[in-house]
């Protein structure tokens, strides 16, 4: 197998937050997403909707602010052919009837010609059928449930949690070179079943054969008998699915239980994130590993200076996962550039079903969307390590296949 193969919960103001939704709406407010066709005689804004968790138990604000910045960018430019973009951010609260109900506003009453930006804990399963029935796009910058990789019109720019998953297994077993990886699944809702599936795919792909797996514990719950348990199977890795707390309280649990040392651990991109670094240092837990599924947002490669520039002139959070709000917009601008003719849901649809793919430096692989009934483009993760000297990243692109 060839080896090419966080989050912190961000807390904005309240006049940040509606910021995302103000910002855009200084251009020309009259409302309508259509062009006269020629790039003369313009009828407005192109206007473009956002539905994302901004509050509740979960919060995403940066995500469609990082789409935001984008936009102020390109409207200070000139726009697309003279007209400006204009981004509707509506906050679902983790709430699915309140997605479902801004999806229909944004689409219905604010016209929309596509989505963008979104990260939400319900906004997928709320309204990928509407969607589909509405000819609206979303090119959303996170994926958090597993229905918006099963979509046929919304294609998240991250990986998700599964497929970041299994880049860890495979980065266990083909860069790090161990034999005894042990696959530990905090129990979610809806993910247990797709984790296994990986597991059985990543052991017919590599010939590895996980010495234990270990489905005991629930999210939330003392991972202290996973812990004792992947001790007592002798596991080299340790392969963990968590957001940044229970990273934490697990890699906490694994220093009491003196196990620590005998293994790598290796968890979701949430861990990855200042917070996280800062809490595991202080426990002592240094050493674990992370996959970042966008290049990473603390290394100093030039590629990440239009993000940092874009959302600092913009006063977003620096973040992981700001990162996929910010490529799925330069996504969406690109393909509006494209359209020769009037820009509206259907030419924006019918531009993403005729794409080949874009390239991102990004991302680790180019994006796509055609005609399939579901999308998950990005499979790529870059892996990053605390160490002494911070978040480092280790090794190239992880694709998982």
């Amino acid at each position: 197998m060839n080896s090419k193969f966080k989050r912190s919960t961000v807390a904005l103001s309240l006049a940040i937050v509606a910021g995302v939704v103000l910002a855009g709406c200084a251009a020309d407010g009259s409302g309508s997403g259509a062009s006269d066709g020629d790039g003369n005689g313009k009828v407005g804004p192109i206007m473009v909707g956002s539905v994302s968790s901004i509050t509740g138990p979960a919060p995403f604000p940066e995500v469609p602010g990082a789409a935001q910045a984008v936009f102020d960018r390109v409207n200070a430019e000139g726009g697309i052919n003279g007209r400006q973009i204009k981004l509707v951010s509506v906050d679902d609260g983790a709430d699915p009837a309140q997605a479902a109900q801004a999806a229909r506003r944004l689409v219905q009453e604010d016209k929309v010609v596509a989505m963008v930006g979104a990260a939400s804990l319900v906004e997928c399963s709320a309204n990928a059928a509407f969607y589909e029935k509405s000819d609206i796009v979303s090119i959303a910058g996170i994926g958090v449930e597993p229905a918006c990789f099963t979509a046929k019109n919304i294609a998240p720019v991250n990986n998700g949690t599964v497929p970041g998953y299994a880049s860890l297994l495979y980065f266990a077993s083909e860069t790090l070179g161990h034999d005894k990886v042990c696959p530990v699944i905090l129990n979610s809702a809806g993910l247990t079943d797709p984790y296994l599936e990986v597991i059985k795919r990543w052991e017919d792909e590599t010939g590895s054969k996980a010495p234990h797996v270990d489905t005991s514990v629930a999210l939330g719950d003392d991972p202290t008998p996973a812990i004792l348990a992947v001790r007592d199977a002798g596991c080299d890795a340790v392969v963990f699915n968590a957001n940044e707390p229970a990273a934490v309280a697990f890699m906490n649990t694994a220093k009491l239980q003196g196990v620590l040392d005998s293994a790598d651990w290796l968890t979701l991109t949430s861990a990855y994130s200042e917070t996280a670094y800062d809490a595991l240092k202080a426990q002592g837990t240094l050493g674990m590993y992370a996959n970042s599924e966008f290049l990473p947002f603390m290394s100093d490669d030039p590629a990440l200076d239009g993000w940092r520039e874009a959302l600092t002139a913009a006063n977003v959070p620096r973040t992981s996962l700001s990162i996929g709000g910010y490529v799925s917009a330069e996504i969406l601008v690109d393909v509006l550039r494209s359209i020769d003719g009037e820009i509206t849901n259907e030419s924006v649809l019918a531009a993403f079903r005729d794409l080949d793919e874009i390239e991102n430096p990004l991302i680790g692989m180019p994006f796509t969307f055609g005609d399939a009934t579901s999308h998950n483009p990005n499979r790529a993760s870059r892996m990053v390590q605390a160490t002494a000297n911070g978040w480092e990243t280790v090794g190239d692109w992880v694709i998982v296949p």
